[in-house]
């Protein structure tokens, strides 16, 4: 992720620091070069498509951004704001790393708070407001490349703790994967198997992919109004479908 990354041409805040979450990159992708051509394209437009609403959403303006499952992203670094609040929530393991490398690459982020939770076992909601987020106020929430890797009690768990810290005018920016009938040829499906396969060796299984429908129903169900829903399989002709972005309102 880290490598494709730093191929994009990327806008930034103003007042944001674009340099440093490159640095964050580059530390992350020392040594590795650019993988498969189907997953670039993925990580561009659903970086592209993020990047854009989160834009918007400062110029709204929202004050308060939540970034779920924060992992290595730098957004909390490129999109600084004054007076915007950036919460970066994430598994404590996952955080400590990254705070580590922030400090490595001397990225200053005093300004950020970061709320750890184990999505599987934790109190998210009670983790947002512990770490001081307003759910009174409108909030931008992201959630890229997370939920196919929770087991579906947690996927449908952190969607509803998102939508309970959600004041009315808040957005949900999330990626979802979803498979149905006919999505994919067999040659593609032998590749993805084979991807898995690695993600799974790696520590990181996928553990829930349901069809599109059911997902976009359990967006519904946790409370969020899909406005927007983008398909990879639509934006880049040869992509296989079943690679969703996702715009939801409260």
């Amino acid at each position: 992720m880290a490598a494709q990354r730093l191929l994009l041409d990327r806008p930034a805040s103003r007042t944001g620091d674009p340099r440093a979450d490159e640095r964050l990159a580059q530390n992350l992708a020392a040594g590795l070069v650019p993988g498969r051509s189907d997953f670039g394209s993925w990580v561009a437009q659903r970086t592209r498509f993020i990047d854009a609403e989160l834009t918007a959403a400062l110029a709204a303006p929202i004050r308060q951004v939540v970034i779920a499952g924060a992992g290595y992203d730098g957004r909390a670094l490129r999109f600084r704001t004054p007076g915007v609040r950036f919460f970066e929530l994430d598994h404590p393991l996952t955080q400590a790393d990254k705070r580590n490398r922030l400090a490595a690459v001397g990225a200053a982020v005093d300004d950020v708070v970061f709320a750890s939770a184990d999505f599987i076992l934790d109190d998210v909601a009670g983790a947002l407001e512990t770490a001081g987020h307003d759910a009174t106020a409108p909030t931008f929430f992201v959630c890229e490349g997370v939920l196919r890797y929770l087991p579906e009690p947690a996927f449908r768990g952190l969607l509803r703790a998102l939508a309970q810290r959600a004041a009315p005018g808040s957005v949900l920016t999330t990626t979802i994967s979803t498979r149905d009938a006919g999505d994919e040829s067999d040659t593609a499906a032998h590749a993805r198997l084979a991807h898995e396969d690695r993600l799974a060796a790696a520590g990181e299984p996928v553990l829930t992919v349901p069809p599109r429908a059911v997902a976009l129903d359990w967006l519904r169900d946790a409370g969020w109004i899909s406005a927007v829903v983008h398909d990879l399989g639509d934006l880049s002709p040869g992509e296989v479908r079943g690679r969703l972005l996702v715009r939801a309102t409260r």
